[in-house]
């Protein structure tokens, strides 16, 4: 059963560095804070977390969990108690390997996860994690949502929307530091435009040994054009807070329909 609109909620929080058990606490009460605010107004059916928002993200083997460690235990418990799906990234160790992988968990427990594709070289990503070869496109409440992590947001044919209009909202979870914000503002509202779809930009505030990040969420539809308001809560951190919109699907439908841009996309295969 479709529900035609979609209420998102974008979690802009901070991290304490490589405290994972500190950090869902936080969380939780940050979240749940939110949520019962919402209960009055409009509650949301996603909440969006940043990349590695249990550990600040590092290009560290040491911090990764097994596929059902404590973060995704916490996601499950939190999505199930609250009501609501939940999105984030972290460093998960399978097989010998360790991805940087993003979960999406519903209330009901299900959960898909997508593997970052694009690994950071310039922190040495690439040279601790595996990288991701499937590109993932999740359904949840009749919304396809393609799931994608920090750097992928800088290589738009990974990113594409395919002829057969796969995906309705391209959820990206990052950190992404301060010092490059200005490209990342750039790169959400080209997404949406050249895909014809929803962009979500869930991104931390707060510091790290190795950077300073200063939030810069964003939720862009498919026109090009910021959406939602902001509601600041400085607990997890200065700037953070929650970045909320309802997306409707009719209004999405409406415009593929009149301006179908896609009709004349180039095709191409990934390699």
């Amino acid at each position: 059963m479709t529900k035609e609109t979609l209420n998102i909620a974008v979690c802009q929080c901070g991290v304490e560095w490589k405290a994972p058990e500190e950090n869902r606490r936080r969380l939780d009460a940050f979240i749940r804070g939110y949520l019962e605010q919402c209960k009055a107004k409009v509650y949301p059916d996603i909440v969006a977390l940043p990349e590695f928002f249990a550990t600040g993200f590092s290009a560290d083997a040491s911090v990764a969990e097994p596929e059902n460690g404590p973060t995704l235990r916490w996601m499950k418990y939190l999505a199930a108690s609250a009501g609501v799906a939940l999105a984030g990234s972290g460093p998960v160790a399978v097989g010998g390997q360790v991805y940087n992988r993003m979960y999406f968990v519903c209330p009901d427990g299900a959960t898909e996860h997508y593997d970052k594709r694009h690994l950071f070289r310039m922190s040495g990503e690439d040279e601790v994690f595996k990288a991701g070869q499937v590109r993932k496109t999740v359904s949840y409440l009749g919304w396809r949502i393609a799931l994608n992590v920090c750097y992928d947001l800088r290589f738009p044919v990974w990113s594409r929307r395919t002829a057969e209009n796969d995906y309705d909202v391209l959820l990206n979870v990052a950190s992404w530091p301060s010092s490059r914000m200005a490209a990342a503002s750039i790169l959400v509202h080209a997404r949406a435009v050249e895909n014809q779809a929803w962009a979500i930009f869930c991104n931390r505030v707060g510091e790290s040994p190795e950077n300073a990040y200063c939030g810069g969420s964003e939720i862009v539809d498919f026109k090009g054009r910021n959406a939602g308001d902001f509601i600041r809560d400085d607990a997890t951190g200065t700037g953070g807070g929650f970045l909320r919109a309802t997306l409707a699907l009719e209004d999405l439908r409406r415009f593929r329909t009149k301006f179908p841009a896609w009709m004349d996309a180039d095709g191409f295969d990934l390699e």
